[in-house]
């Protein structure tokens, strides 16, 4: 990973908000913030209009489409970001990605919906058996795509556009449950997001096969040849080291309930939430840093990777010191044992988003060089040292030790980054200033 190299005209004026990988990585943040906030608008307006066990089931069905749909893309929209800028055969590229998501997510879906009397009985109950198994058969591709899709628009440089898709979801949802709630719908928020993600899921790919149909050819010397093989290798490695990171974020609140309470596991879900949201800046950045610099040589994109770190950690650095100083006023609005026990939980969560900055950027730059190595190794070390410490500090410390945990992770692998990048350049201004020796 050189940090140096000769930097070409394209670097100029590229460091402003407006410069086309910052503008769009910032629509990709603003996307997920107003997603989030007419999210919760919607599940408020839920718990309005339906009884509460009704609003349990079809959140219970929905999550588990979610869940399903995660494992269904298999990090193709990765793949998407990143071989799509380079390919001289966008479409077919796009369109074999989304066919693997749709057949994969119709297995995955069918599977689950069959065996749902095994792990699942309750929604087999309210459903029924045959039309839980239609449910999921149908609901886990079309999810699957529409989580695609957006990978998609970013890799043809129409991030903002996924702004628009997703307040426009958001919008038709909440339509379509106030029309389930006026016709007396018991299962009509399950159904009326499946039939709002299906109406954008028509209308996005629709817009995409024109769209790379018009587009323009990448000039020759950013053409990558992209075989089956470089796509299964890169999408294999950065699945698997997904699921590393997944076991974290997934898997570190049935380890807090298993050492602690029902209680403790309550504060460690709302202050993770919080937190969460600051990890998503970083994310969204990245993928667009990936969308921009796939094409360029080794200067551009420690360039695009400097620019990320910089503008992720502008918007990063405040929102987390907000949320550590007001920590217990936020918790307090959830009630008063949550300020009371969570106040440095969430302090802590908060402040491991600032080094989470370097070691997102750092994974993001090595899906763009494909370094195999980092992929995967980063996100499944940082996450065994989360829940190493979170085993070994939770007895010791109660619930408060998983903040410690993220936060000590997180600062140790971006040290290690930053000590990294710091050798390679000095290296790298070693060799520019060595003697070229006589030919």
């Amino acid at each position: 990973m050189s940090e140096g190299g000769p930097m070409t005209g394209e670097h100029e004026n590229t460091d402003g908000w407006r410069a086309p990988q910052h503008r769009d990585g910032m629509a990709l943040v603003l996307s997920s913030g107003v997603s989030s906030a007419i999210g919760m608008l919607f599940w408020v307006l839920a718990a309005r209009l339906f009884e509460q066990d009704t609003v349990g089931v079809n959140s219970a069905a929905l999550s588990a489409v979610t869940l399903l749909a995660s494992a269904s893309h298999l990090n193709l929209g990765n793949a998407i970001l990143r071989f799509v800028p380079v390919s001289d055969g966008r479409r077919a590229l796009v369109a074999g990605c989304f066919a693997v998501g749709i057949g994969w997510g119709a297995v995955v879906g069918l599977g689950f919906g069959i065996g749902a009397n095994l792990w699942a009985p309750d929604l087999v109950a309210a459903f029924g058996h045959p039309a839980l198994i239609a449910f999921y058969l149908l609901s886990v591709p079309i999810w699957t795509v529409f989580v695609l899709q957006d990978s998609a628009l970013t890799a043809i440089k129409r991030a903002p556009l996924v702004l628009v898709e997703n307040i426009v979801f958001a919008l038709l949802k909440i339509a379509l449950l106030v029309v389930a709630a006026w016709l007396g719908l018991v299962f009509g928020i399950a159904v009326g997001t499946l039939a709002a993600t299906f109406v954008l899921v028509l209308a996005v790919t629709t817009y995409l096969a024109r769209a790379l149909r018009r587009q323009p050819v990448p000039a020759p010397q950013a053409v990558q040849e992209v075989t089956a093989r470089d796509l299964a290798g890169f999408v294999g490695v950065d699945y698997a080291g997904n699921v590393a990171w997944q076991a974290a974020v997934f898997g570190l609140p049935l380890i807090v309930i298993a050492l602690t309470d029902a209680g403790g596991a309550a504060v460690y879900g709302v202050a993770w939430q919080v937190t969460y949201a600051l990890y998503l800046v970083a994310s969204g950045m990245g993928k667009s840093m990936v969308a921009h610099s796939a094409g360029g040589d080794s200067a551009a994109i420690v360039h695009a990777r400097r620019g990320m770190d910089r503008k992720a950690i502008t918007l990063v650095l405040p929102g987390a010191l907000v949320v550590a100083g007001g920590s217990y006023l936020i918790l307090s609005v959830f009630g008063s044992r949550y300020a009371e026990t969570g106040a440095l939980l969430l302090a802590l969560l908060a402040l491991s988003a600032i080094p989470n900055v370097v070691t997102n950027s750092a994974l993001w730059e090595a899906r763009v060089r494909r370094n195999r190595a980092v992929q995967f190794g980063l996100p499944a070390a940082t996450s065994a040292a989360v829940i190493t410490c979170t085993l070994v500090l939770i007895p010791a410390i109660g619930v408060t030790g998983a903040g410690w945990a993220w936060l000590g992770a997180q600062g140790v692998a971006a040290a290690v980054i930053l000590l990294h990048r710091r050798r390679a350049q000095r290296l790298d201004e070693e060799r520019k200033a060595a003697p070229i020796p006589p030919s």
